[in-house]
């Protein structure tokens, strides 16, 4: 079965959407010049403590807070790590809230000769596209692009005869199916395919998601909870991919009658979840269907991240980059925080040399960060 990949860009933001065959979003990568994507990435760092408590290394990465490393991970040739020291090291989780990035010293690059900044990055983290790619695995995909500003881009990665035009196939709707995917993405709600829906709620502690049978319209049948569970364990596994849900995830499912049952949805439950990538381990579900659900953090969830200014102001220059040409002024309503980007990013001369028309940006303190609005002059 194909899977649909859209590509997404502008000079300062990357968009790369994953689609099933059933036309669900799979995954959702961004690269954007605020928040560089660092995982993977080659760090030559230097270390700025030591604990010998804790048997790490703290080192500075080049950003706000120093990464962890663990001393354990330091091959032999390195020797005795000192404070001051410079150190190759592997960003294996990017910096999360107030806890900084998690590292790993088993490298293979080498320090490059000459004069270096420490801290810099050696190797930069997978782009994207990459990431997706990935992600889709050894499963066939079409890669879609707005328009054929793009086609080279993309080309550095798939085959050209896997490189489509969407303007050039009126039937797709990726274009439409994004927008709508990702204004569900944050929630707090997801609908179930077939009936019922999941409410997913988060605290600093876990994730609670919440198997609602509430919608389902065959609710008498006989085997209708057992069917609803089955149905919401591929959306609880679809959703842990999609928004990146880490920690500890705790989700009520229907109660099933008989221990029998039970242990059916237990093994369906742990099947379903063969297929993530993220290390993880599926708890025993409890008589009254509680399941806990631990899984690798691997950053800020996509629920966080699509409510952030850089996110939010990086959307509306993809939307307005989809068209090819434009009439009259483009005029933005957003929130404060999103309109300072947008100014710094559309100045008079970029957005006529990118757009061909100018962009009034207004500030709206009544908007929240993720609502905003573009208008035409006529």
């Amino acid at each position: 079965m194909m899977y649909d990949m859209l590509y997404e860009s502008c000079i300062w933001h990357s968009r790369v959407a994953l689609f099933d065959p059933e036309g669900r979003l799979v995954s959702v990568h961004y690269d954007d010049v605020l928040r560089p994507f660092l995982d993977d990435a080659v760090v030559l760092g230097r270390v700025r403590s030591i604990s010998k408590g804790l048997d790490a290394a703290f080192v500075d990465i080049g950003h706000s807070l120093d990464g962890f490393l663990p001393l354990k991970t330091v091959q032999k040739e390195v020797g005795k790590v000192v404070e001051g020291q410079e150190i190759m090291v592997r960003i294996t989780r990017a910096p999360i809230g107030e806890k900084g990035a998690k590292l790993d010293a088993r490298v293979l690059t080498r320090r490059p000769e000459g004069a270096v900044h420490v801290p810099s990055i050696i190797t930069p983290a997978p782009a994207a596209i990459s990431r997706s790619l990935r992600d889709a695995g050894d499963k066939p995909v079409r890669v879609w692009i707005v328009d054929n500003r793009f086609r080279q881009e993309v080309a550095h990665y798939v085959r050209e005869e896997n490189i489509f035009e969407l303007s050039k196939y009126p039937d797709m709707e990726l274009l439409e199916k994004i927008d709508e995917q990702l204004d569900q993405a944050g929630g707090p709600e997801f609908v179930l395919p077939g009936g019922g829906a999941l409410h997913i709620e988060m605290t600093k502690a876990l994730t609670s998601i919440d198997v609602d049978s509430s919608r389902t319209p065959d609710g008498s049948s006989k085997n209708f909870r057992y069917d609803l569970n089955k149905r919401a364990a591929h959306e609880v596994f679809r959703l842990c991919t999609l928004l990146e849900l880490g920690g500890s995830i705790l989700v009520d499912f229907l109660n099933l009658s008989s221990e029998r049952e039970r242990l059916d949805f237990q093994a369906y439950l742990d099947e379903v979840f063969t297929y993530d990538m993220i290390e993880h381990e599926v708890m025993p579900i409890s008589r009254s269907g509680l399941v806990e659900i631990v899984r690798q953090r691997v950053g800020e969830n996509l629920m966080t991240r699509l409510k952030w200014p850089m996110y939010v102001a990086g959307d509306i220059l993809l939307k307005l980059w989809r068209a090819p040409s434009y009439r009259g002024k483009i005029r933005i309503d957003a929130n404060p925080d999103v309109a300072k980007i947008l100014r710094e990013r559309l100045t008079h001369d970029q957005a006529l040399a990118y757009l061909g028309v100018e962009v009034d940006v207004r500030e709206r303190n009544e908007l929240n960060t993720e609502n905003f609005r573009i208008s035409f002059a006529a």
